[in-house]
């Protein structure tokens, strides 16, 4: 008897995660109508009350609405609803170079309030959209998005939100209105290390960073630069080598080098590539002032001025838009933090 009502359960469950699925992948819009109980039960092989017993599921978790005469729409609710913060999901590049500094800051915010959290790197062979999405399928509700260069549509994001899944962007400098985002205020870094170089007498500073510019928190840093040094020089150095700077050919970090010719000053849009272009300065007895985004091991030896992002404070932040996500009455909405960075002379 009972493996009977479990074979239930999995229909109407199964008939839900279809439905759930198609909204998701855009073939029913947010106002749309779907089919009706009868084409449902006969397309999917299944009785209509297990079709009706799926569709009360979809309407008590606002994902659906249901108008006597009008038939079933699509009716996403993007606001806060109350939830657990039980277990927390973070997908994360594992091989970015802060990615330890990051999972750490949540680790131990998640410890004061008991949460477990689940880490989930995107496998090579799937999309991202089809990895968040597998994620909301196991029941997940609270995930902590760090995209760094995974591309996935804005609108997928807004659905994943709609059919009830708590979202936080980390390192993205806008959520698009529908998911709260959380990033080092990128702008006031750039500001900050112009103060400390141009305090050493400098006014001729030039900028190195990757030539990837659909990365938000990077298009920022480079674009405040050159508002405020239009003349500024401004180098790129392929993004394909941003998971192993080690890899970058030696002759490659001598021409960067070698194009500062001229600029008493230098800002580094991240860490890794200050730590290797400065080695090369060394290496040829170039003096100049250097400042850089992210501390990396090296910096103080080289006299590297350093905005670090202040982990510990973005992941007290990011569990407050979860704890608010998941309130019902909280009245949450979207919105964009910037954390300011600490500056480690």
């Amino acid at each position: 008897m009972a493996e009977i009502r479990q074979e239930a359960v999995n229909l109407y469950q199964d008939v839900r995660e279809r439905i759930c699925r198609s909204i998701y992948r855009g073939d029913h819009q947010d106002g749309d109508l779907i089919w009706p109980e009868r084409k449902l039960a006969e397309e999917w092989n299944v009785s209509r009350v297990t079709v009706r017993k799926a569709l009360d599921m979809l309407e008590k978790e606002r994902i659906i609405a249901r108008v006597q005469g009008s038939g079933t729409r699509v009716s996403l609710y993007y606001g806060p609803r109350d939830g657990s913060m039980d277990i927390i999901t973070v997908a994360a590049p594992a091989q970015n170079e802060f990615f330890a500094r990051m999972i750490d800051a949540v680790q131990t915010r998640a410890d004061m309030q008991d949460s477990l959290v689940l880490f989930q790197q995107k496998p090579v062979s799937i999309s991202l959209d089809n990895c968040l999405y597998r994620i909301y399928k196991k029941g997940l509700r609270n995930l902590i998005l760090w995209k760094e260069d995974m591309e996935i549509p804005e609108e997928m994001i807004r659905r994943l939100k709609g059919l009830g899944m708590n979202i936080v962007l980390f390192d993205a400098t806008d959520g698009g209105g529908c998911v709260d985002a959380v990033c080092l205020d990128n702008a006031k870094a750039v500001e900050t290390l112009l103060t400390h170089v141009r305090e050493d007498g400098c006014k001729n500073t030039a900028y190195v960073g990757w030539d990837n510019l659909q990365i938000s928190s990077l298009r920022v840093r480079e674009n405040t630069f050159r508002e405020l040094v239009p003349e500024g020089k401004v180098i790129h150095i392929p993004y394909r080598y941003h998971s192993r700077v080690e890899g970058i050919p030696k002759k490659l970090l001598e021409e960067t080098v070698e194009k500062m010719d001229g600029c008493d000053s230098v800002i580094y849009a991240v860490g890794e590539l200050g730590i290797a272009c400065e080695g090369i300065s060394r290496e040829k007895d170039i003096s100049r002032a250097a400042g850089m985004i992210g501390m990396m091991p090296g910096a103080r030896e080289l006299g590297i001025y350093v905005v670090e992002q202040d982990f510990q404070a973005m992941a007290d932040q990011i569990f407050q838009c979860l704890k608010e996500q998941n309130t019902k009455e909280s009245g949450w909405m979207a919105k964009k933090y910037l954390i300011r960075g600490i500056d480690m002379i």
